[in-house]
């Protein structure tokens, strides 16, 4: 299955650093490299943008898609210039993940991923759950201990991934969280927990999953 990775964020919080090179302090792995392992993907295309050099020299053999309006869109737009109708996996380029969720991944037809947490980022997205299934998403204050949303899915179906692809393109400024259509997708949920998978945005989120690693 093809694997997207969205990577053309500046990386602001992280002095601009790409969080692509990152190296996750329990595998030694980078995370792009980590996701080359725990995916096993028939091919990676990554769509760059800020810094994209940084990443494209030192990987060459994966595919790129350069977003030129990185500055001005978000990871909806990104996301609409690389798909198509093949069956992907989509990920964004912050999560350290334990290698013991490969087997959920690949047993898992279709996907998206959420965490139960008890501290959540107004800035995350929730999930709205109804019958097993994310029938929706909000930003802000959780209102029902709902879940977050994380950026990885695993979609085959094609309508699925053709509206998703329009959406993205109708409204650029979105994240993929929002643009996914939950409506008619109906898609299902894994659930993480824990370390599992540790978004890196901060330093100060570096630290303290080492931290937590020592503890």
């Amino acid at each position: 299955m093809r694997l997207i990775i969205l990577s053309a964020g500046d990386s602001f919080e992280l002095d601009g650093f790409n969080k692509l090179l990152i190296n996750n302090p329990i595998s030694g792995k980078t995370i792009i490299e980590q996701y080359q392992s725990i995916f096993e993907p028939s091919e990676i295309t990554v769509v760059v943008g800020y810094k994209a050099m940084e990443v494209m020299n030192r990987y060459p053999n994966f595919n790129y898609i350069y977003n030129k309006k990185w500055q001005t869109t978000g990871s909806a737009y990104s996301l609409s210039l690389a798909l198509n109708e093949e069956p992907s996996i989509v990920i964004e380029s912050d999560f350290f993940i334990d290698e013991q969720l490969k087997n959920e991944f690949a047993s898992t037809d279709e996907f998206v991923v959420i965490k139960k947490s008890e501290s959540k980022s107004l800035n995350s997205f929730k999930a709205v759950m109804k019958e097993n299934r994310i029938t929706g998403v909000y930003s802000g204050k959780s209102k029902n201990n709902d879940p977050e949303l994380l950026g990885v899915f695993k979609v085959s179906n094609i309508e699925t991934l053709r509206e998703w692809k329009k959406n993205g393109i109708q409204n650029p400024h979105q994240y993929i969280g929002e643009s996914f259509p939950y409506e008619t997708a109906a898609i299902p949920f894994i659930e993480v927990r824990g370390k599992s998978i540790t978004e890196i945005n901060t330093p100060t989120d570096f630290i303290n999953f080492i931290k937590n690693d020592n503890e």
